[in-house]
């Protein structure tokens, strides 16, 4: 076999819980593809290039700092990086497709949706599949699998819920002349009929047998769905609409409400889907009560606006529990108070104290939001931590928190507390 080429690619793009592991089934069964598994590995060398939205125990703004400072002094720039990724990933990728002797291979990640303008400058050639989804049953389908009713755990899918619809619509403007998009629901629906139009655009015999997936391997994978692909042979049609089962229960109901209007006509439009039809659905199964969503529910959605706004996309970090994390919440939460969104920066600033407690800037923070909310005696005791740590504020900060203490103690002239404040700032 001649070395692996990136023309022998396939890039397989989309939000996890949107049918990715059923498509890549279908075509690894083809006898022309080889997959496996969810590969994951342009994530790491491709997130080196930003300075947030991972972890690590070195400094990644040094790393980046270093990087960027290496790559101005190299002949070629930054696209001696990409050329040395790509070189990397097509030696690993054909390492794996040798021993199948198979033509193609198909690398399905969900979360390379984070980087798929990078993926398409080191891979300009390969051959990208974006599978799209109604957003609302992939919503369901990441309660029914992930959050069941443990609703807080809805933080950890923020980038998957709030992010990926935009990042993915970017992708079909981007992509239009190297890619094909496949609905899950047609892929369900007409299976013969999306399969040949794929295999059309891979340039690759269509072989119909291959939706009977089930007939070609019964080895599980370690990542990807887990339970409905193994238990079906081949696609199923009453499947695309399974997700309005989950509506029968009140606070989904209303979530995917929110969810929805968040999403918003324009959006949902771009994606191929229609809005009124989606609030159809909902209308129909609405729910008369009154119902009230779980406070971390309403809590997601009440910082949904931060996912959408551009000003505040490279300050958002990554889930996890970590020093780097915890400076990722306080970026987002200085950023926000500036904004004079004191609620929601108090959110963050809290998750980052949460992780480290010790970190003075998060409490002086914490004080300048609760002044903000107009809740002194809350500011009083967080100034005073920030004092005992020995935080370094900005002179400007600092003149402006001694004035407004000022014009406290005027107005609470018997306050000892902020008049020894004072006298520490």
């Amino acid at each position: 076999m001649s070395a692996f080429c990136q023309n022998n690619l396939i890039l397989l793009i989309s939000q996890p819980r949107a049918g990715s592991t059923l498509t890549q089934r279908i075509l690894g069964g083809h006898p022309e593809i080889h997959t496996i598994s969810e590969p994951w590995i342009m994530l790491h060398p491709l997130y080196a290039l930003r300075s947030v939205g991972y972890q690590a125990e070195y400094s990644i703004q040094n790393s980046k700092r270093a990087l960027d400072n290496f790559l101005s002094l190299h002949p070629n720039g930054d696209e001696a990086y990409f050329q040395a990724v790509r070189q990397m990933a097509l030696g690993l990728y054909g390492g794996c497709l040798e021993a199948s002797g198979k033509s193609y291979f198909l690398d399905k990640t969900p979360r390379y949706y984070y980087i798929l303008s990078e993926l398409y400058r080191t891979f300009p050639n390969a051959k990208y599949i974006l599978l799209l989804r109604n957003p609302l049953a992939v919503f369901c389908s990441i309660f029914r699998t992930f959050i069941q009713e443990h609703w807080w755990k809805i933080q950890y899918y923020q980038g998957d819920l709030l992010r990926a619809p935009n990042l993915i619509a970017r992708g079909l403007h981007d992509l239009q002349s190297s890619s094909v998009v496949l609905r899950y629901e047609d892929l369900l629906l007409h299976p013969e009929e999306e399969l040949q139009r794929v295999c059309h655009f891979l340039d690759i015999p269509c072989d119909i047998n291959i939706l009977k997936y089930g007939q070609f391997s019964s080895d599980k994978w370690q990542f990807g769905d887990q339970s409905l692909v193994y238990q079906a042979s081949n696609p199923i049609s009453q499947c695309s609409d399974h997700w309005q089962e989950h509506l029968q229960n009140p606070i989904i109901w209303k979530a995917v409400y929110t969810y929805l209007e968040f999403l918003g006509e324009d959006l949902l439009a771009y994606l191929g889907y229609d809005y009124k039809e989606l609030k159809d659905v909902l209308d129909k199964r609405g729910i008369q009560a009154q119902v009230v969503m779980p406070s971390a529910l309403q809590e997601f959605f009440d910082s949904s606006n931060i996912f959408s706004n551009e000003r505040f996309q490279s300050h958002l970090g990554v889930v996890g529990t970590s020093v780097q994390l915890s400076e990722s919440y306080l970026d987002l939460g200085r950023v926000l108070l500036l904004e004079k969104q004191f609620n929601q920066s108090l959110k963050y600033l809290n998750m980052a104290l949460q992780i480290v407690p010790s970190m003075p800037d998060t409490h002086y923070l914490l004080g300048e939001v609760f002044l903000g909310l107009g809740q002194l005696d809350q500011a009083i005791l967080y100034y005073q931590k920030a004092v005992q740590l020995g935080t370094p504020v900005r002179q400007d900060h600092l003149d402006t928190s001694r004035l407004a203490l000022q014009q406290a103690l005027q107005l609470n002239p018997t306050h000892q507390i902020i008049a020894d404040l004072l006298a520490t700032l």
